[in-house]
C-alpha cells in the first residue's frame, strides 16, 4: 500500500497567502479509483502535522509514502534527496508557531538521504512527459518535517520502505503530473 499526502493552504515564507493548495487535489486524484493508494491532506502546523503524519503511518501501515508540497517560488518539479533534522521558521505556521533551529527528532541523525532511485524516478516521470530534477534542500518548514519523519520511519520497525518528497511548482495544468505520478506509483503497487 502507498500513502500520498498533500497539504492545506498556508502563507508562504515570502508572505503570499494561499487560499488553495493544489497538492491536496493532486493527491486525491492520483489515489482516486485505486485500492492500493490512499490520499490524505495534512495540516500546516509543526505540532499538528507531526501528530497527523505519524498517525497516518500507524493507521495505514504503508510500504511507500509520497509527500507533495506546493512551492509557489519554484519553477521546476523537485524531488528531494536530503531531509534535515531541523525545523525553523521566520514566518509562523498556520498556528503561528515559529520554531528556531529545533530538531524534528531529538537525538536523530542530522540528515537522511532519500531511499529512492532519484535518477530512475526522474526517468519514470519523463516517460509521461513530466520534467523533474533532484533537489538538495527541502527547506525547514513542514515539507522537510514530513520528509524527515518519513525517512526516520523507514529506519524503524514499521512497514515503510521508501519516503519520497516532491515539491510542486505552479503549473497551468496538473494532469500530466498526475499521470506521471500514477506511472511512478505503479512501480511500487504493481511491480513487474
Amino acid at each position: 500500500m502507498l500513502l500520498i499526502t498533500g497539504f492545506r493552504p498556508f502563507t508562504t515564507g515570502l508572505g503570499l497567502k494561499l487560499d488553495h493548495n493544489p497538492t491536496a487535489d493532486i493527491a486525491r486524484r492520483v489515489a482516486e479509483g485505486s485500492s492500493s493508494v490512499v490520499a490524505e491532506v495534512l495540516p500546516v502546523s509543526y505540532r499538528r502535522t507531526k501528530e497527523s503524519f505519524l498517525g497516518l503511518l500507524s493507521t495505514h501501515q504503508p510500504e511507500h509514502w509520497i509527500g507533495l508540497g506546493y512551492a509557489p517560488h519554484r519553477t521546476t518539479l523537485d524531488i528531494e534527496a536530503i531531509a534535515l533534522n531541523l525545523e525553523h521558521a521566520e514566518r509562523g505556521d498556520n498556528d503561528g508557531e515559529r520554531p528556531w533551529m529545533r530538531p524534528i527528532v531529538e537525538g536523530g541523525p542530522t540528515a537522511y538521504n532519500a531511499k529512492l532511485d532519484l535518477k530512475g524516478t526522474i526517468q519514470r516521470l519523463a516517460e509521461r512527459d513530466v520534467s523533474a530534477r533532484a533537489s538538495f534542500h527541502a527547506g525547514t518548514f513542514l515539507c522537510n518535517q514530513t520528509f524527515y519523519l518519513g525517512c526516520n520511519a523507514c529506519e524503524g520497525k514499521g512497514r515503510l520502505k521508501t519516503a519520497t518528497f516532491i515539491h510542486v511548482p505552479p503549473m497551468d495544468c496538473y494532469l500530466a503530473l498526475e499521470s506521471g505520478l500514477k506511472h511512478f506509483i505503479a512501480n511500487f503497487t504493481n511491480p513487474e
